[in-house]
């Protein structure tokens, strides 16, 4: 069961370009400028920060779920519990008893009000066809009473992503030193 990962390009492509301009500053501070060792772990943890926001900001779908990943804590919940796919006041996930999800990287805006949130189309396209094809799966039937909304924190992927941050610089500072 292969999940279909849905990102917002701009919203992953400007903070990704941002936390490598500033990962670059970090190494420059570290190593060649011999600067304080303090900012540049400060500046690589906002690169992380803005890693966590961009691109690990993501929505995933499978022919079972949906889950939403919002800084680092993810909502899961069964296509089941789903009551529709809206995009009136940017993407929202409704449950059928009412909860909304929603998505940091296809939330509201003001520009998104006056163009009917052009770039959210692509996603909630792809999210209608998705809980469609799993009602029509399970024989159009849903769940019974409240909806089974599943929170996860992302430990293991921020690991990984200050291991990639920290590591490299803990090298240098101790190489340079």
């Amino acid at each position: 069961m292969q999940a279909k990962v849905i990102r917002r390009p701009a919203y992953v492509w400007l903070p990704v370009a941002a936390g490598i301009a500033f990962y670059v500053c970090a190494v420059l501070i570290i190593g060649p400028l011999d600067e304080e060792p303090a900012a540049a772990f400060a500046v690589a943890g906002l690169t992380v920060f803005l890693w966590a926001l961009g691109w690990d900001s993501a929505i995933r779908s499978t022919d079972d779920h949906v889950s939403i990943t919002n800084f680092l804590v993810t909502s899961t919940v069964a296509w089941t519990d789903v009551e529709e796919v809206t995009v009136h006041d940017g993407l929202t996930i409704k449950l059928r008893d009412g909860r909304p999800i929603g998505s940091v990287a296809f939330g509201s805006s003001l520009l998104g009000a006056f163009t009917g949130y052009s770039t959210h189309q692509r996603a909630f396209r792809l999210l209608r066809e998705a809980h469609l094809n799993a009602l029509q799966a399970q024989g159009g039937s849903t769940s019974e009473g409240q909806a089974l909304l599943n929170w996860s924190f992302e430990w293991k992927r921020l690991l990984c992503a200050l291991a990639v941050a920290y590591g490299p610089l803990a090298a240098i500072f101790v190489l340079v030193k």
